[in-house]
């Protein structure tokens, strides 16, 4: 008995561990789900039916596949890049359901910069609305370095969405000149953040078998930040690609990469900034063509067209430096 005693003294208090926090959120909440793919809103889901998953969350289906609710405090949202439920392994529900229902608090974009950076989006009004109906949570500052991080990782699609819509003719042009100005806005946004915010790229040249169909400028994140991709999954025409390549030129670069590296960039229409640029597709093109595989032959054409007119455009009547070589 005093064994036990003095075991039971001694014991140690292993705290376990702390389960996700879960609110019921507003009524009014629960009328529309945003819909988001990782960390990009995709578009506001209402009308949905809801499910009842195989481990008991309760979720919504998009392309007859189930994804879990989540509640980020402001509003309720799905992800659909995580792996969800088929739609035949989950039961309906009623939709009196969700009012009852406590979710996961999980940390997400504030309403507010949701509705100023999709403003040109399809719900942007709805967005702008409901943010003006609810305003900021509490709570909405403890997620505020998170949510500054996520703005980080998904600034090149939201860069490259006002980029092309800024060049599209069939757009008007009230359309392109605010496509302009949300884009100038978003590098603002971009400049303020600390080197933190930014996930550094790998230095490996190749990815997964080495096949280049492709190649996102891996060995200088500058260009793979932008988006700028070459190759045959490259879903960027010849205008869009050269489109990156200007505007990298004359923008001022937020920190990519370490000090040290983004210093060789120089400073904005500069000198070294361009032969930075026109040194890094070439020596892209030089790496490539030392492997010889039939793979890379269209990424090295892309990449020689886009230097080509590089130099035409931006180094002929105003810079002197010697030209890079591509062999």
């Amino acid at each position: 008995m005093a064994i036990r005693v003095s075991r039971a003294l001694n014991k140690k208090n292993v705290p376990s561990p702390k389960a996700p926090q879960r609110l019921r959120p507003l009524p009014e909440l629960t009328k529309q789900i945003l819909v988001f793919n990782r960390d990009e809103f995709r578009h506001l889901m209402h009308g949905f039916v809801l499910l009842r998953m195989p481990d008991g969350e309760l979720g919504v289906s998009s392309r007859k596949v189930v994804y879990p609710i989540r509640y980020s405090g402001e509003y309720l949202f799905i992800d659909v890049s995580i792996r969800g439920k088929p739609k035949t392994s989950c039961s309906v529900v009623s939709s009196t359901a969700i009012a009852s229902e406590r979710f996961p608090v999980t940390p997400s974009r504030p309403f507010q910069t949701l509705a100023k950076e999709h403003s040109d989006h399809a719900d942007g009004a709805k967005l702008e609305t409901l943010a003006s109906k609810f305003p900021s949570a509490p709570d909405a500052k403890r997620t505020a370095k998170v949510s500054t991080k996520i703005s980080a990782m998904s600034f090149a699609e939201r860069w490259l969405r006002q980029l092309n819509l800024s060049l599209n003719q069939t757009a008007s042009e009230e359309v392109r000149k605010k496509a302009l100005e949300q884009l100038a806005r978003i590098e603002e946004q971009l400049l303020a953040l600390d080197g933190e915010y930014f996930k550094w790229p790998s230095t490996d040249a190749l990815k997964g078998n080495g096949s280049l169909n492709s190649f996102d400028a891996p060995e200088d994140g500058v260009l793979s930040f932008f988006g700028y991709k070459v190759g045959q999954l490259s879903v960027l025409t010849p205008s869009m690609r050269y489109a990156i390549l200007d505007r990298v030129f004359r923008i001022a670069l937020p920190p990519v990469l370490p000090s040290p590296h983004m210093a060789l960039w120089g400073t904005p229409n500069s000198l070294r900034r361009l032969h930075k640029l026109a040194e890094t597709i070439a020596a892209f093109v030089r790496n490539a063509k030392r492997r010889q595989n039939p793979s890379y032959r269209r990424a090295i054409g892309e990449w020689e067209h886009d230097l080509q007119r590089l130099h035409d455009t931006l180094y002929v009547g105003r810079f002197d430096f010697s030209w890079p070589a591509t062999h």
